[in-house]
């Protein structure tokens, strides 16, 4: 489904937006005012989300990777940490400049979501809201991983069929180098 022509109320929605980054705060912010979000509330380290993720409770969280002291996957980390927790099965997307193969399995493995690609372009942000909402993944709560479900089903093609991601496998062959959006939400999707 084309998530523009998907109408969405996000009056009630409430978003926490965590960048050590004023800016990088205040574009993210204005983003989500233009989807009509209008509970965003902004910390400005992984400490200050700490403290405003025990007393408030969230719909989604946006968490920048690079920060000073604990990063965004540390935020996440603790979130998923702690079962008794209000946000503890929150949606959880990973901002990063840099989304390459590793800082997206990480993230991944730390209980994320979705990594988002910055700079920022508003109709991503949408369609990876759009994404996390649509696709009802179970939570999973083992002794080595708490976050939505990572497995895929992924088996044989049937006779006849092409592979159709064929360019795009051959282009994570590089494992560090910075990925698309799109090779992002491959590996979430």
């Amino acid at each position: 489904m084309n998530p523009a022509a998907v109408r969405f109320n996000f009056s009630k929605t409430r978003i926490l937006a965590i960048d050590d980054s004023p800016q990088g705060a205040d574009i993210l912010s204005q983003i989500l005012v233009g989807f009509c979000v209008e509970q965003i509330t902004k910390a400005a380290s992984a400490e200050e989300a700490k403290a405003k993720l025990v007393r408030e409770e969230f719909n989604l969280i946006i968490a920048d990777d690079k920060m000073p002291g604990p990063d965004g996957y540390s935020v996440i980390k603790a979130i998923r940490a702690d079962p008794k927790g209000i946000n503890y099965t929150v949606p959880i997307m990973l901002a990063s400049a840099r989304p390459t193969k590793s800082n997206c399995l990480r993230a991944r493995d730390a209980g994320a979501n979705y990594v988002l690609a910055k700079p920022f372009v508003p109709s991503v942000v949408l369609s990876a809201i759009h994404l996390i909402a649509s696709i009802n993944r179970e939570f999973v709560t083992s002794d080595n991983y708490r976050g939505p479900d990572r497995r895929f089903r992924i088996g044989p093609l049937p006779a006849g069929v092409q592979e159709r991601r064929a360019d795009e496998l051959r282009l994570l062959q590089a494992p560090e180098r910075a990925m698309s959006q799109d090779e992002v939400s491959a590996l979430f999707g």
